[in-house]
């Protein structure tokens, strides 16, 4: 079997059994600002995947949309989104025409977990997962104050709009404090609200991995964003440099424009 296909498909499994079981033994030091989104129970997969190596991108976005049709037939999802980076915040040095990340919004966490016991053997999952490697693969929620959350509202096709995300494994900071983490990164958000072509904030937490979050922040224009990142009196004041200083993106930074 393709190695990579054994690997996506452990993935999957692994993410199915965290799920059905409580886990009594997390890390100590995490971000859990609340179990569950204030108003519903709503979850949303982020799979941010890298194409294989000679990909050819026809067969991949065929191979995405056969699967993806079967997903949408299902009751309880909704909201499929698709993304592709624009501008790489942490200069990893990947194509970023390999890059594609998928959102899709669940009823709630039983869905996804049915949803994956009973898709991750169809034909059209494993023509699909053959094509790609991922980097991140997160089920995630609202943090309180930020839902409920209509996935097709944020930075709608057409629209212009550019999407920010930014993966953070907190586990991957040394000496890492949650009130610091916590006062630096909301003393961030206040002041990135205030600029110009801000549009949308949500920060998310991972349903499977008490150490990752997830922010995500919508611009106007992918102008409007690189603005804000080159404005000196934004980049240097102390709530953007103390927070982005300490606590970089780990996994994945970038400015997304919207596919579908």
């Amino acid at each position: 079997m393709n190695t990579f296909r054994t690997a996506t498909a452990f993935m999957l499994a692994t993410s199915l059994y965290l799920v059905s079981c409580k886990k009594e033994n997390d890390e100590p030091q995490t971000v859990n600002e609340g179990t569950q989104n204030e108003t519903n129970d709503d979850v949303f997969e982020l799979a941010i995947r890298r194409l294989n190596p000679g990909q050819n991108i026809a067969d991949f976005v065929a191979a995405r949309d056969a699967f993806v049709a079967e997903l949408m037939a299902r009751p309880g999802t909704s909201n499929d989104r698709e993304f592709q980076p624009s501008f790489d915040l942490l200069a990893s040095g990947l194509p970023l025409d390999s890059i594609y990340i998928g959102m899709t919004q669940y009823a709630d966490l039983n869905t996804f977990s049915t949803l994956g016991q009973q898709l991750i053997s169809i034909p059209e999952a494993t023509t699909f997962f053959a094509t790609f490697v991922p980097i991140t693969f997160e089920v995630l929620q609202p943090l309180p104050g930020y839902g409920p959350i209509d996935l097709s509202t944020i930075a709608p096709l057409n629209s212009g709009r550019i999407l920010e995300i930014a993966v953070r494994d907190i586990s991957a900071y040394s000496n890492f404090d949650t009130t610091d983490y916590v006062t630096k990164r909301d003393s961030f958000l206040t002041l990135l609200a205030q600029q110009p072509g801000f549009v949308q904030e949500i920060q998310w937490r991972s349903v499977l991995n008490n150490n990752v979050v997830v922010g995500m922040t919508v611009y106007d224009s992918q102008a409007a964003a690189l603005a804000i990142g080159m404005d000196p009196n934004f980049m240097w004041d102390p709530a953007v440099s103390e927070f982005l200083g300490a606590y970089p993106p780990t996994q994945f930074g970038a400015l997304n424009t919207v596919l579908k």
